[in-house]
């Protein structure tokens, strides 16, 4: 079953939501719940669920143990582990102390010398103040442009190594081309196939209402985008790897509306029971049949 993640936190860098991105990939390939990789492995699930939603940095030991249990590779775990690690604990430079320190002043003179030290004296603050705001200003700026120049170019993938991921952050969307297409006044669902990646995913866009749900699936093997909230712009599902197009379905879910293109061509209203959040596997085996 296809794990229904949260959202990463809006705070956590991007090379640590690269790295809880692989994790949960890694974890729905063992096909664990959080009990089992538990038994597998000495974290216990709640840690797990800290590392998984990216509330806790996980140590390169929980990384390493479930990369043995998924069978993933290790060297380039590893250095998503050690690349989360380096932007968070990456020293911010260090302040002018001297700019802190207190200092004993004289007794303040009077007439045209007072007059003179005022006028000094608010220059100093001026070239302080306009100091210290450069100094923010290299410290913000030193962690944010070292990651960026790391992430924006990630390697590309193909095949079961593209599964889970973004089509966009991974170059796939560049030969993009639309395998089907199915459209009513509240949306648009397109099947799309990478033949570079040797994948397919979802993408809908809405007319009315916000997309809820995002899937595509191969045969029994799905990925899901959940919108708690309705996005209404395009929205895409993850990619899974397949060449053979009349085994692969889009779906998307907008304003209470479910439609499916590919190998089943599906427009309907929705109407989920306490056990059917659709679009789900028993849904689409009853619509089949």
């Amino acid at each position: 079953m296809v794990s229904r993640w949260r959202p990463l936190p809006d705070t956590l860098d991007p090379a640590g939501q690269l790295l809880a991105q692989e994790l949960r990939i890694l974890k729905e390939r063992t096909g664990l719940s959080l009990d089992g990789l538990a038994k597998r492995t000495p974290y216990s699930k709640s840690a797990w669920h800290r590392y998984l939603n990216g509330e806790k940095l996980p140590p390169r030991a929980a990384v390493e143990a479930l990369g043995r249990v998924a069978g993933a590779d290790q060297p380039r775990l590893l250095g998503l582990c050690e690349a989360a690690h380096r932007a968070r604990t990456a020293p911010a430079p260090a302040g002018n102390a001297a700019a802190t320190t207190e200092t004993r002043q004289p007794a303040p003179p009077t007439g045209p010398a007072r007059r003179k030290l005022r006028g000094a004296a608010a220059l100093m603050a001026l070239t302080a103040v306009l100091a210290t705001m450069g100094a923010a200003a290299s410290i913000a700026s030193i962690p944010a442009h070292a990651v960026r120049a790391e992430w924006t170019a990630p390697d590309p993938c193909h095949g079961h190594r593209c599964e889970g991921r973004y089509p966009k952050r991974f170059g796939c969307h560049r030969d993009a081309r639309t395998a089907s297409t199915i459209t009513d006044a509240t949306y648009t669902v397109r099947l799309l196939f990478s033949p570079a990646c040797g994948t397919v995913w979802s993408e809908v866009q809405p007319r009315s209402g916000g997309a809820e749900k995002v899937s595509i699936w191969v045969g029994r093997d799905a990925r899901l985008t959940s919108h708690p909230g309705g996005r209404t712009g395009r929205a895409v599902s993850p990619m899974l790897a397949t060449d053979d197009l009349h085994s692969a379905v889009a779906c998307a879910r907008v304003a209470d509306r479910v439609a499916c293109t590919g190998a089943l061509e599906l427009r309907t209203p929705a109407r989920p029971g306490p056990d059917h959040d659709l679009p789900d596997p028993t849904f689409l085996l009853q619509v089949t049949r």
